[in-house]
């Protein structure tokens, strides 16, 4: 099985101007001991905020109004602001969009640590989101010390919510045994799961195995049914095992046209093993009308990537 498992959701008073320009060191000392706020949080600027100190909810809503640009003109420094405000009172859903902000940058100077730090405040209190987020960063190492159990952990955590990158996330690694211990069974329950809810990635995966029969009986009707999902969305691999498919007549009546059709389809968004396949059907003629010049150019590709 190709080993392309890869691996998110966005929610007056007088003392309001005074609140905000206090400077946001100062927070420190709201949060618990152990857990202190990573070494750039003090240089976000501030700007004057109506909701002030007073309503976390409005404050959460003013800022995806800013981040969207539904109603005010798109602001992402006023919006940072603003979840900011709101994520200091303990807004999850302020401190999970804080924390895509300074993944991103957007409004804020980009920061893994500070990112990681606002997932975790998130993720600690149920936002399935942040949860799924710091599996990936433990997973990566970014901002927090790579660890396959901690990453595991969380993503168990989302799955538990119904969280489809988790869940495929988590898939893969009981697929590779990651943090977890190894099983096949669990991870078709996972893709299974994932895929049921339409993620690419996890409808690739599901086809993926059911190629091989790993943690399910082998299907090729079932294989080309999943790869044939993700592909609808784009996913490039699945393309490419489509056309595999069409040219091999598993689970499909054979069609080198249609095995042209997606060999082409992922070549063209840098499949290697696709471009070479086209390149092969159009030196052979196979689908298309045999073309020396166009089958040199794709098996090029395929050598030059």
């Amino acid at each position: 099985m190709e080993n392309s498992v890869g691996h998110a959701v966005l929610k007056s008073s007088r003392f309001a101007l005074l609140s905000l320009l206090l400077p946001i060191a100062g927070c420190a000392a709201m949060h618990p001991a152990g857990n202190s706020a990573p070494p750039d949080a003090t240089i976000m600027p501030q700007v004057p905020s109506p909701a002030g100190s007073g309503d976390a909810s409005a404050q959460n809503g003013l800022g995806m109004a800013f981040y969207e640009g539904n109603g005010v003109p798109q602001d992402y420094l006023k919006a940072a602001n603003y979840f900011q405000s709101a994520a200091q009172q303990g807004d999850v859903n302020a401190e999970y969009m804080l924390a895509t902000m300074y993944m991103s940058g957007k409004g804020v100077g980009q920061s893994d640590v500070s990112a990681d730090y606002w997932l975790q405040k998130a993720a600690a209190g149920g936002n399935a989101d942040a949860q799924n987020d710091l599996g990936d960063a433990y997973t990566f190492g970014r901002g927090v010390p790579q660890s396959d159990a901690d990453a595991a952990i969380w993503y168990n955590k989302a799955a538990d919510q119904g969280n489809a990158q988790a869940e495929n996330s988590l898939g893969f690694d009981y697929d590779a045994g990651k943090g977890v211990t190894q099983s096949y069974a669990r991870a078709a329950q996972l893709f299974q799961a994932a895929a049921e809810s339409g993620d690419p990635k996890a409808e690739h995966n599901l086809g993926n195995y059911y190629d091989r029969g790993l943690g399910v009986q082998q299907d090729y009707g079932q294989a080309v049914y999943w790869w044939t999902k993700a592909a609808e969305q784009g996913n490039v691999e699945a393309e490419d095992n489509l056309g595999n498919a069409y040219h091999l007549g598993q689970g499909v009546d054979p069609s080198d046209s249609k095995a042209v059709y997606w060999w082409r389809l992922a070549a063209n968004s840098g499949s290697v093993p696709a471009a070479y396949s086209l390149g092969n059907a159009y030196s052979t003629g196979q689908g298309v009308p045999a073309n020396p010049e166009t089958a040199a150019y794709w098996l090029m590709l395929a050598a030059n990537p």
